[in-house]
């Protein structure tokens, strides 16, 4: 049989997706935008409404738009060597433990926003990126810099999911053309992002969230069920049977099995899943923006729910799927037979389709490549919002027209995404035609966005780093970062190759000290030379927008739309030597802020106490999820142990008992939550339809 892949559907499948499916959200989150405005009163052409919601979304939207989000960047893909791999791939290759690692690479990451979330909302409750906290202590140099850092991180990551979902697709299609992939991916989403904001980008995520949730109980069900498969005994019976060590040994596993704790590979994958997350999730604006729009009490509950439930994506479908792949390998029904599968192939992500097709048919198939539609135009709506609220706020406003409010900065918010859409999808082409290789791309740009994870947490959580630690770090990071890749690859390979430089103790090595180098030079910089902050000076700022009103030149507050007819507050910062605070306002408006500092923040604010007991939650919290997920539960198994099959059975059940878990409570509780505002719009169509008042 020929080596070349096989192929799964037809062209027609592909473009009924991409302009399909991409049709129907961009029409359908249009309508609901236009139906908030008219009957909830929530105007996307606000600039607070627009860039963070109105800052009033609810706990189990919260945890839906952050599950959805979260879910492109390696749950159900991970770009691999030349395009593409799923968690089956992974499974494939280092064993049912890889499934479990792939979770804990990506749970601990929300935790840490989630303590992010809640020191902003103390520290600075009218932020709209993270940017400008950076700006109002650092100044204009660290600003620059952490502008770098997070703008990069933006179209490294984003072209990186569109390249790999737009390959992923043109393979599962018929080979349609990876470049008609790529310009139809960002379309859709530009249309209900630029129109919408933020609170369509949230409304897309829950949608996005409620589908690929089902989608997964259904496959999940369906191939454990089947016949092929036999339920859990008859994959576990089947797993222990297939003699792995003598046909496919996996090097680094106990006695080369599938079924075992002890996987090198599975760990040196979950760390650099984890490391490489950190830059993905911490320097990821939108992840902050999605913290400033939950309502306060929304913040760590909606946050941590994410966290748990993140583990469902990949589970399930690793252990189940990965794990049928490797019994249905060699069996009639699996597409290649009688070859095996090739290592392009195993690269390219063809692992958990192949399995679908064999077990379920071209339907399955199918739900998948929805899958994968949902996973990256979630990724590009929340793209898209993060880097037009830094273009707005972080450059026009702060270097271009700092007198600049609603009007101007929608425009520019409308512009920005529109601009960004066509410079990442270019980016993405070029990629494809330079024929980049995925793996030395994938281990790349964690070295880039990874330096400035740890200086940017303390910015929000540390009173104790100082000016000069926050802008060194980072650089300190970049350098050395880069350094112990390229040594590390010679040492291993006696060459720095672009193959030498995409193995995986490389990639652990130089992402480790990435991330966690900046973090130690911090604090040495910081107590060799201490200088407390005081967080008194940001609680002053008020960064909210108000918005114009052309009929009596009155100003109206954003975020409660309540009028202000006094002047705006004016704040100074003073830029000496890299340094800057936050000045007092002037005397004769002080006693008026004082007056109207409630009345400026979002209904439901709640006091120092409570925030305070919320910060100490998410903190715990953060430990317990990482001692949980990393020390506590995978390291007694790692040992000379093979799973048994009471074991085994557990482990399964509850990936899947996790994914029906996340549908009821990320799925269907927004709904349940919303229903009064779903009522309400109904009952306003309703009423216009046949005249009603």
């Amino acid at each position: 049989m020929s080596d070349k892949p096989v192929i799964l559907l037809n062209q027609a499948s592909g473009y009924g997706v991409l302009v399909g499916v991409g049709a129907l959200f961009a029409i359908g989150m249009i309508t609901t935008t236009f139906l908030l405005k008219r009957y909830l009163r929530e105007d996307a052409h606000n600039t607070e409404t627009f860039s963070v919601a109105n800052r009033n979304v609810g706990t189990f939207l919260t945890a839906s738009a952050v599950y959805s989000s979260w879910s492109w960047a390696t749950e159900l893909l991970l770009l691999s060597r030349k395009l593409l791999s799923s968690v089956a791939s992974m499974v494939y290759n280092y064993g049912i433990t890889a499934a479990y690692f792939y979770g804990a690479g990506l749970t601990i990451q929300i935790a840490v926003l989630t303590m992010i979330g809640s020191h902003a909302k103390k520290k600075v409750r009218s932020a709209h990126t993270s940017l400008e906290i950076v700006e109002l202590r650092y100044g204009k140099a660290h600003h620059i810099l952490y502008l770098f850092l997070c703008l990069a991180n933006n179209l490294l990551s984003c072209s990186a999911m569109i390249l790999g979902a737009s390959s992923a697709i043109s393979i599962i299609a018929g080979n349609l053309h990876p470049v008609a992939s790529t310009l139809l991916i960002p379309f859709g989403v530009l249309l209900y992002t630029t129109y919408g904001g933020l609170k369509a980008t949230f409304l897309t995520d829950f949608v996005h969230t409620l589908i690929l949730l089902i989608i997964l109980c259904y496959l999940n069900t369906a191939v454990l069920s089947n016949d092929k498969i036999g339920g859990l005994n008859g994959l576990y019976d089947k797993l222990v049977s297939f003699d792995l060590s003598k046909i496919r040994p996996i090097e680094g596993n106990f006695d080369g099995s599938v079924i075992t704790g002890k996987s090198q590979g599975a760990i040196f994958f979950g760390l650099i899943l984890t490391a490489g997350n950190f830059g993905l999730s911490v320097m990821d604006s939108s992840f902050w923006q999605k913290s400033f729009s939950a309502s306060p009490k929304a913040t760590v509950p909606g946050y941590l729910t994410a966290a748990v439930l993140i583990f469902s994506n990949v589970w399930g479908l690793g252990s189940i799927i990965g794990g049928g792949s490797i019994v249905l390998e060699n069996t009639p029904d699996w597409p290649t037979y009688p070859r095996a599968l090739t290592n392009y192939e195993i690269a390219s992500g063809f692992t958990l389709p192949y399995t679908l097709k064999t077990v379920l048919g071209d339907g399955a198939v199918g739900a998948f490549l929805l899958v994968i539609y949902l996973a990256v135009t979630s990724t590009v709506s929340a793209q898209l919002i993060s880097v037009s609220s830094i273009l707005s706020f972080d450059i026009y406003k702060k270097y271009l027209n700092p007198k600049a409010q609603n009007k101007s900065l929608i425009r520019v918010s409308h512009y920005s995404c529109i601009f960004f859409a066509l410079f990442s999808a270019g980016f993405t082409i070029m990629l494809h035609y330079v024929n980049v290789d995925m793996t030395w791309y994938t281990y790349f740009y964690p070295l880039i966005i990874c330096p400035g994870v740890i200086p940017l947490i303390f910015t929000i959580t540390w009173d104790g780093q100082t000016s000069l630690a926050a802008f060194v770090s980072p650089i300190l990071g970049l350098i050395f970062g880069i350094v112990v890749w390229t040594t590390t690859a010679y040492h291993y390979s006696d060459e720095v190759t672009i193959t030498s430089l995409g193995g995986q103790l490389p990639a652990l090595f130089g992402s480790l000290t990435a991330l966690l180098l900046p973090g130690l030079s911090s604090i040495i910089i910081s107590l060799v030379y201490p200088k407390k902050f005081d967080w008194n000076k940001l609680s002053k700022v008020d960064l909210l927008i108000k918005q114009e009103n052309d009929e009596n030149n009155e100003i109206v507050q954003s975020s409660d739309n309540s009028i202000e007819k006094n002047e705006q507050t004016e704040v100074k910062v003073n830029e000496q030597s890299g340094q800057s605070s936050v000045d007092d306002v002037e005397e004769n408006h002080l006693s008026i802020d004082e007056e109207k500092q409630v009345e400026n923040l979002p209904q439901g604010q709640l006091t120092e106490k409570e925030l305070d007991f919320w910060i100490k939650v998410s903190t715990g919290a953060s430990i317990f999820l990482l001692l949980l997920t990393w020390v506590l539960w995978p390291m007694p198994l790692y040992r000379d142990w093979i799973f048994s099959r009471a074991y085994f059975g557990g482990f399964v059940t509850m990936g899947l008992v996790w994914v029906y878990a996340a549908l009821l409570i990320i799925g269907i509780g927004p709904i349940i939550s919303g229903r009064k505002s779903i009522a309400k719009v109904f009952k306003g169509v309703y009423n216009d339809l046949f005249n009603r008042k």
